[in-house]
């Protein structure tokens, strides 16, 4: 269990970095995708959709602030098109994770763990326990991009990979569009507590399974 937690770190740590270049060096900050939002709100909303879709699809590679675009779907986008547009978006963004960690996933995990038989217990552990992992992974930031690229990297089933990975980011995103749907851009408070609310359950589910798995 310690190594996987290690994987999980490293992989976390490894994104935590890339969102604090992508700040530093101001090529894509949250208050330019805000204000970029706020821009476009008024132009046709399939094209909209689609930028919604390529940002979150980009998360993968830029940390892009997940939670402020979806919230931003649902109010420019309204509930239906602001969830479509964002599910696809993060599906995309997932499998990206998963594709490109499977294709370098025993380079990669020899590198970080170099003991055979921790990369054995390691594999042994996901696959018996990624489905819940998946399921939570939004629990906290950047866990959802760890989660996938470590399913890529023990070549979990790809079908059972989206499968999951659906079930957790779809209520995700119902929960952040239809708040956003029902806020504006004046007033946010609406969404800003129930962003809180959804992150603290799915902070204590993501707990409790991991001292279930510790268990």
């Amino acid at each position: 269990m310690k190594s996987l937690i290690k994987l999980y770190l490293i992989i976390i740590g490894a994104f935590a970095l890339i969102f604090a270049l992508v700040n530093l060096t101001g090529i894509l900050s949250a208050a330019d995708i805000k204000n970029y939002l706020e821009q476009i709100q008024h132009a046709d909303k399939y094209k909209i959709a689609l930028i919604v879709s390529a940002l979150l699809a980009s998360d993968v590679f830029l940390s892009v602030p997940t939670i402020l675009i979806v919230t931003y779907a649902g109010n420019i986008l309204g509930f239906e098109l602001g969830l479509a547009a964002s599910t696809v978006g993060m599906l995309i963004s997932g499998s990206i994770a998963y594709i490109l960690c499977r294709l370098s996933g025993n380079k990669m995990l020899t590198l970080l763990i170099k003991d055979k038989e921790k990369i054995d217990e390691v594999n042994s552990i996901f696959h018996r326990m990624g489905f819940s992992m998946l399921i939570i992974a939004r629990a906290l930031p950047m866990l959802p991009e760890a989660t996938c690229c470590l399913s890529g990297m023990m070549r979990f089933n790809f079908i059972k990979f989206l499968t999951y990975y659906l079930l957790g980011t779809l209520p995700y995103a119902i929960v952040l569009t239809y708040l956003g749907s029902i806020s504006s851009l004046d007033n946010p408070y609406p969404a800003l507590i129930g962003i809180g609310v959804v992150y603290a359950i799915l902070y204590l589910l993501w707990y409790f399974k991991l001292r279930h798995t510790k268990n």
